[in-house]
């Protein structure tokens, strides 16, 4: 028994991959976030959740998300940057670290 309570410890100390991603977007030189959670399959920007799917026609790597009468790529490329285009604007992000 205190072999299987140690075997709990140390699997519950070891950090778990978190699959939520955290980008600084700037636009009218505010920094507003976008938050994607790649296990929901959910990107939220300005208190909107989006639903996500893979996007292939990225860069490196990036989603599309969608939600009704509004749709746009969030793609990302090398050093933490992203950028999607919504309406006639292209939105540029960091990744926070």
């Amino acid at each position: 028994m205190k072999y299987l309570v140690a075997a709990i410890m140390i699997v519950s100390a070891i950090p778990v991959r978190a699959d939520v991603f955290r980008y600084t977007c700037r636009v009218n030189g505010k920094s507003l976030a976008v938050r994607i959670d790649d296990a929901r399959k959910t990107l939220r920007w300005r208190k909107k959740t989006y639903a996500i799917t893979a996007q292939e026609n990225c860069a490196k790597f990036g989603w599309r998300a969608t939600r009704p009468g509004e749709a746009f790529d969030f793609c990302t490329a090398t050093q933490g940057y992203a950028d999607f285009q919504q309406g006639n604007r292209l939105i540029q992000c960091d990744q926070d670290r």
